[in-house]
């Protein structure tokens, strides 16, 4: 087994100010450590805030051996590995999908194009043998002079009826990015409740056969804050979002591990990176 401090050291590369007390504390044990050996996949998803982020993602891909990347608010990205972006109408960014492996051949959703980027990958070696594997970045989208939008809620349960159509049975779905309202379940005296729309799309993303990893990994504790913006300054009311995460196949749900990086060198942006760990 390699020592703790052998993690602390590659992930303090991610950034200038360091997370390596945030990495020792989150995997303490020798079993979480023994298990992040026998890692088969690492995935990610960041929103940039207008590419503010370019500079930083790929340290985290790096160091971090990241098998796949959601970016949102993202340029094309530079990295050499396989990937696929596309723009937003009338914006300079939009959603990519970088992977590490194999290649992505791209499906269209229709209506929210460089909002929500994705396809079926193919030849990775990430995959499990015999299954399909469909990798999407979505960015619940915002209305502009373009187009008209309803409710960040209305829109991800209309992206997630697509994907009901597009996306065949019995297929592993990973789906990744900014969602922009809270994507889990909140506990008894947090801030707020979780709504029963809310509720509702993260249901039907479970009947896709795809599961929160944040919530997979800390069932029952309260949320952790994935976009730092706030426009209530009340005090206590600035805690509030998470609405960045990573869904999963249901069967990963048991071997997931997922934690929300905080450090300073990812305040270029106002949303925190999402990181999943699946093990063998």
């Amino acid at each position: 087994m390699l020592p703790k401090q052998h993690f602390a050291n590659m992930i303090d590369q991610t950034c200038p100010t360091a997370i390596s007390t945030w990495f020792l504390g989150t995997f303490c044990n020798t079993n979480q450590v023994t298990s992040l050996l026998d890692i088969v996949m690492r995935i990610a998803t960041w929103n940039l805030r207008y590419n503010a982020g370019a500079d930083v993602w790929p340290r985290l891909w790096s160091a971090l051996n990241l098998d796949i990347l959601c970016l949102q608010e993202s340029a094309r990205p530079d990295e050499q590995a396989s990937q696929l972006w596309e723009i937003v109408p009338g914006n300079k960014w939009g959603s990519a999908v970088v992977l590490s492996s194999g290649t992505i051949d791209p499906i269209e959703v229709p209506n929210y194009r460089g909002w929500v980027v994705g396809g079926e990958v193919h030849e990775s070696k990430f995959q499990s043998e015999g299954r399909r594997m469909f990798v999407f970045s979505l960015h619940s989208p915002t209305s502009s002079a373009i187009t008209k939008r309803f409710s960040y809620i209305q829109e991800v349960d209309s992206v997630v009826s697509i994907l009901e159509k597009i996306v065949p049975a019995e297929c592993d779905l990973i789906l990744g990015g900014d969602f922009n309202f809270t994507i889990g379940e909140r506990q008894a005296g947090e801030f707020q409740s979780t709504q029963p729309s809310e509720r509702e799309v993260i249901r039907k993303i479970e009947q896709l056969g795809s599961s929160s990893c944040w919530s997979a990994s800390h069932s029952n504790r309260p949320l952790e804050q994935t976009l730092r913006w706030t426009s209530d300054q009340t005090p206590h009311r600035s805690t509030p979002f998470h609405c960045d995460g990573i869904f999963v196949p249901n069967r990963w749900k048991q071997r997931t591990t997922c934690e929300v990086f905080t450090s300073e060198c990812y305040r270029v942006s106002d949303h925190n990176p999402v990181v999943a760990w699946i093990a063998d």
